[in-house]
C-alpha cells in the first residue's frame, strides 16, 4: 500500500490590520476631541496676518498623501500597540493645554495623537512614509502671538539696521536710530509688520516643503531648509532698502503708496528667488518623481 505523502497546509494568518471602518472611527474621535482647537485654528488662519498661509497647509498635506497612496498600499500594514501609547501622550498633552488655556500646544498634541493613530492603525512602515505630511502640518500651528512677543522687537531693530545698511551701500543717505530710518526727504519706521517675522514664518514652511521635494543628500536638504531663515531676513531687508530708495528718488508717496501695499508679495518673491538660488548652489535641481 502506497503511503500518502500529500502534506496539508493550513492557511497562513494574515497580519492583523485595522478594520476598514477603523480609520473613520478614529478620525471622527480625533475631530471630536480636538473640535475646540480646530475651530480656533481655522479662525487664526483666517484672521491672523502671520498665518494666512495656514489654509494651504492641510491642502498640501492632503495632496501629498493622495499622491503617495500607492506607496502606502504597497507597504506591509499591521497594527502596532505602541501607537496607542503615543495617542495617550498626545491626548494627555491636549488636556494639559486645555487646562492651562494654551491653544497652540493643543496643535502639537493633535499631531502627536494623529501620528500615534497612524502607527496603531497601519504600523511602522506606513508611519515612516507618512512622517513628512504629518510633521509638515506643524507649520500651520498658529504661534503668531508667542513669536511676536519673543522676536518682534529684535527683528525690527535688525531689519532697520540691515535695510538701512543696504540703502547706504548703494548711496542713499540714511541714518538708523533704533527702528527708525531717517532720510533727508522723510522718515521710515520699521513697524512690527515690517520686521520680517511674517516672511520667516511662511518661508520656513516653504523651505521645508522645497527641501523635501528635491532629490538630494540629507545634509543638503537640511542646509536648504535652514537657509530659508536668513533668506527671509535678507529678503525683508531688501524690501526695506527698496522702499528707502524709492522714497529718496521719488518721494514719500511713491515709497508708501502702491509699493507699500504690494510689498508683501514683493518680499515673498525676493525670498523665493533667494531660496531657489541656494538650491542651485547646492545643485538641488532634480525633483522627486512620486509627487
Amino acid at each position: 500500500m502506497q503511503e500518502d505523502t500529500t502534506t496539508s497546509h493550513e492557511p497562513l494568518e494574515a497580519p492583523q490590520s485595522a478594520p476598514s471602518w477603523g480609520p473613520y472611527v478614529v478620525g471622527a474621535a480625533l475631530i471630536l476631541c480636538f473640535a475646540q482647537y480646530l475651530g480656533w485654528m481655522l479662525d487664526r488662519w483666517w484672521r491672523d496676518e502671520y498665518y494666512g498661509h495656514g489654509l494651504l497647509i492641510p491642502l498640501i498635506c492632503g495632496y501629498i498623501v493622495y499622491r503617495q497612496l500607492p506607496l502606502y498600499k504597497s507597504l506591509p500594514r499591521e497594527r502596532q500597540a505602541p501607537g496607542l501609547a503615543v495617542m495617550v501622550l498626545g491626548l494627555a498633552l491636549h488636556l494639559l493645554a486645555t487646562w492651562k488655556d494654551v491653544n497652540f500646544v493643543s496643535g502639537f498634541a493633535f499631531l502627536i495623537t494623529l501620528y500615534g493613530a497612524v502607527i496603531w492603525l497601519w504600523g511602522w512602515p506606513v508611519a515612516r512614509a507618512a512622517a513628512f505630511p504629518v510633521a509638515f502640518m506643524a507649520f500651520g500651528v498658529p504661534l503668531g502671538r508667542v513669536l511676536v512677543d519673543m522676536f518682534a522687537q529684535p527683528m525690527q531693530l535688525f531689519s532697520a539696521q540691515l535695510g538701512g545698511g543696504f540703502s547706504q551701500a548703494i548711496g542713499v543717505p540714511t541714518k538708523v536710530e533704533g527702528t527708525t530710518v531717517r532720510l533727508p526727504e522723510y522718515t521710515f519706521e520699521v513697524a512690527v509688520a515690517c520686521s520680517g517675522l511674517k516672511t520667516i514664518i511662511s518661508m520656513s514652511a516653504l523651505g521645508a516643503l522645497y527641501a523635501w521635494l528635491v532629490e538630494a543628500a540629507m545634509y543638503k536638504r537640511v542646509v536648504l531648509f535652514l537657509a530659508s531663515f536668513p533668506v527671509a531676513v535678507l529678503a525683508n531687508a531688501a524690501r526695506i532698502a527698496t522702499t528707502l530708495v524709492l522714497g529718496h528718488i521719488f518721494g514719500q508717496k511713491a515709497a508708501e503708496g502702491f509699493f507699500h501695499t504690494a510689498s508683501g508679495l514683493i518680499v515673498f518673491m525676493y525670498a523665493l528667488i533667494g531660496l531657489f538660488a541656494v538650491g542651485g548652489l547646492l545643485r538641488c535641481t532634480k525633483m522627486r518623481d512620486d509627487i
